[in-house]
């Protein structure tokens, strides 16, 4: 199915639009295993909107910064990356709002962090990525690539659990991917794109990922695992240049890439033919995230686009309940 044969594309479930200006990251908090009732949109201005999922309304905003690139939850507390490289962690306090407990300042830039259970990865000076502990917020593990690649800053970070083995994959500034045991923080392999890595998302099922970048294509790989080493395999045309973010729904079934155009577009991960483009928003698409749970106002598990364009969708595309 595509949407270019008379066939319209669907509209969102619903769009927060309020004045959250440019939207850089989202965070679906998991508080309630059974149900997904919040979602968290960190803002260029260093605001933090609380989306109330029970009732499609703005529960509250607070200046928490500024320049949010990543917004992460455990629990009931927020951690926060600004542009500067400023992590803080939030504490809830007197359900009126959060306080700053700790902080800690790394490089900064445009890399998202990510969270692996109780510690954070996130980029510092050289390229080296740094893993914080966040009960002590000191560093435990460092990944440095080698000292004769001019990699760059790191642009994006995954995380991956393949065949019981951790792995960190990490996109640098200078069009390499490199491919870090996590536990013993030793580079297993790298590949090396003609353009800098914006996004990666990875299939452990089929040993399969997605390389975006600023060009006009999505590079497909295969992470050869007897060799540790990496193949390209294919490549999907965009209409456009730039992919802010390419992400798997869980189930693996559906690859969905956030373009600089604000088009977001669907594809099947078996055939790789397009399902549908989704035009709500204007600018860059910069974040997809996928609830973890059903939302009980759709009855339904659902994903959140984030955009410069100051608006936040929800929606419920080819949605199976088994993801």
């Amino acid at each position: 199915m595509t949407s270019g044969h008379g066939m319209l594309p669907p509209d969102p479930l619903v769009s927060f639009k309020d004045t959250m200006g440019h939207v850089h990251c989202l965070n679906f908090p998991k508080r309630n295993p059974d149900y997904s009732d919040i979602l968290l949109a960190g803002t260029e201005r260093g605001e933090v909107f609380f989306w109330d999922l029970e009732c499609n309304r703005l529960q509250f905003k607070q200046k928490m910064g500024q320049s949010i690139q990543a917004i992460h939850s455990i629990e009931y507390h927020i951690i926060t990356q600004e542009k500067s490289g400023l992590i803080k962690l939030w504490s809830i306090e007197n359900n009126t709002g959060y306080k700053p407990q700790r902080s800690i300042q790394s490089y900064g830039g445009f890399c998202k962090s990510i969270l692996v259970s109780n510690q954070l990865v996130l980029s510092q000076e050289a390229g080296r990525l740094d893993t914080i502990d966040l009960e002590t917020f000191k560093t435990v593990r460092q990944f440095v690539p080698d000292r004769t690649d001019k990699v760059g800053n790191p642009m994006c970070l995954e995380f991956f659990e393949i065949r019981g083995t951790l792995y960190l994959f990490a996109g640098y500034e200078c069009g390499l991917l490199i491919v870090f045991d996590y536990v013993t923080a030793k580079k297993c392999c790298q590949l090396k794109f003609k353009e800098f890595i914006t996004s990666i998302t990875f299939d452990p099922g089929t040993l399969r990922g997605v390389v975006a970048n600023s060009s006009d294509t999505l590079q497909i790989f295969r992470f050869e695992l007897d060799t540790l080493k990496f193949v390209i395999q294919a490549e999907l045309a965009m209409s456009n240049s730039g992919c802010q973010v390419v992400k798997f729904r869980p189930d693996h079934k559906l690859l969905l890439a956030g373009g600089w155009d604000g088009r977001l577009r669907v594809y099947s991960w078996r055939t790789l033919r397009t399902l549908v483009i989704l035009r709500e928003h204007k600018k860059q698409v910069s974040d997809i995230q996928f609830s973890p749970s059903i939302v009980r106002y759709w009855d339904s598990k659902i994903f959140a686009s984030g955009s410069a364009d100051g608006t936040v969708s929800l929606w419920n595309v080819y949605h199976s309940y088994t993801y």
